[in-house]
């Protein structure tokens, strides 16, 4: 693999709010192998002359979907062979705004994978979770009270995104399936919904103390955790109780939740974008007025939350849980979303850092230092000014690295 020398570049280092000038970094054998202020001797490198522009790290996506061909996650009915190009889409697409990992949160599987070891489709890293856990009549359970089973005749979710398991012996079953099947971590339902809640009575709270802790414990036994889909209170604290590590939207919790997330040390992942993309294609979607009012109700109380959050110190993870090709165009509007909740720098932050920490991936992702992934970015502008840097979906990111090689670099020549 080519070496890269990156000369006069102003980095985004973790643990700083403001660039830091004037750095040369040198990647070698898909790692970041030196970063100094002074000349790097490479005589074998090619040489990439910044500019003075900004380099920082690749963002991660916490919470993404890959597998959708519109808004809604129902598509069993959908040919393999149409997911399976609009994922290799999606995922092309991530890479090329500059999301140079993502954590799959439910639909793709072992051979996506497979087809971007192989450099077969091209996209960022993936951590997926295989399908999502849910119960009957859950968050994932997409049959209306008419449907009770599918086309072939299996009782099933009516989405390649999740599985229906009730029982602890059950979900145990599914968590390990799914990490033979080679999720890197294990995702669950745990309330209901927003925009799809369950006909017949939407949930606060799904899977049992018992059901919950099997799935943590399944997880736990191949180093890995759980996390799960949650917006309820009650939802939220179970989850916690049961040592569930991942908590993904819960724009309804109470302040005190929002404490003990920080004392059980889990990670908070809210998703705005995708709530307002459904507001604003509530129309075209015709999505009933009582949903719209609920969405709109579901951000103004995950704002509050998000503050609590910076309150109590939890660690913010930065996802958007869009799906479709449509939707995925709004990817990068999440940075837009946070503008007022919180500085440049933490929201970078969430992209990066926080995100690899929650990925089990410290030190290696998200971050330019000796021995991490060289997964780079080269921006034009200071985004610890002005976030709109990422308005514009990557025309301002000349240069996208993954792994030490180019997918695009405007800057040579």
């Amino acid at each position: 693999m080519p070496q890269t020398l990156f000369m006069n570049a102003h980095l985004v280092l973790d643990g700083f709010a403001e660039l830091q000038r004037g750095f040369n970094v040198l990647v070698k054998d898909g790692r970041i192998a030196v970063v100094s202020t002074k000349p790097i001797a490479a005589a074998e490198a090619t040489v990439v002359d910044v500019g003075g522009r900004t380099l920082l790290p690749g963002l991660i996506d916490a919470h993404a979907h890959i597998t959708g061909l519109s808004l809604t996650p129902k598509n069993i009915a959908n040919p393999a062979a149409d997911i399976a190009i609009a994922a290799a889409n999606y995922l092309r697409n991530c890479l090329m705004d500059g999301y140079t990992t993502i954590r799959e949160a439910g639909g793709a599987d072992h051979a996506t994978a497979r087809l971007l070891a192989e450099g077969q489709i091209t996209g960022p890293r993936l951590y997926y979770s295989g399908r999502a856990l849910t119960q009957t009549g859950g968050g994932a359970d997409f049959r209306t009270p008419d449907e009770e089973t599918d086309a072939c005749g299996h009782i099933g979710p009516f989405s390649i995104m999740s599985v229906i398991a009730d029982g602890a012996d059950a979900v145990r079953k599914a968590a390990r399936e799914e990490l033979r099947r080679g999720a890197t971590q294990i995702k669950l339902f745990a309330s209901g919904g927003v925009v799809f809640p369950a006909e017949g009575h939407a949930t606060r709270y799904e899977f049992t103390e018992a059901e919950l802790r099997a799935a943590v414990e399944e997880a736990a036994a191949r180093d890995t955790y759980v996390m799960a889909h949650v917006y309820t209170d009650e939802g939220v604290r179970r989850c916690l109780e049961a040592g569930v590590r991942s908590i993904e939207h819960a724009n309804f919790v109470s302040e005190q939740t929002v404490a003990m997330m920080a004392e059980r040390g889990a990670f908070y992942v809210p998703t705005f974008i995708s709530l307002v993309q459904r507001v604003e294609s509530a129309a075209e979607t015709h999505l009933p007025p009582a949903i719209v009012d609920n969405l709109h109700r579901t951000i103004a109380r995950g704002r509050q939350v998000y503050g609590w959050a910076r309150k109590h110190g939890v660690p913010i993870g930065f996802g958007t849980d869009l799906w479709g090709p449509d939707a995925q165009k709004s990817q990068l509007r999440e940075f837009e979303m946070r503008r007022d909740l919180d500085t440049p720098a933490e929201i970078m932050r969430s992209a990066t850092a926080v995100n690899a920490a929650l990925l089990m991936e410290k030190g290696r992702l998200g971050t330019i230092a000796e021995g991490a992934y060289a997964d780079l970015l080269v921006v034009d502008g200071d985004p610890f000014k002005d976030l709109g840097v990422f308005d514009d979906r990557g025309t301002r990111l000349p240069a996208i690295m993954k792994g030490g090689e180019f997918y695009r670099n405007r800057l040579s020549r």
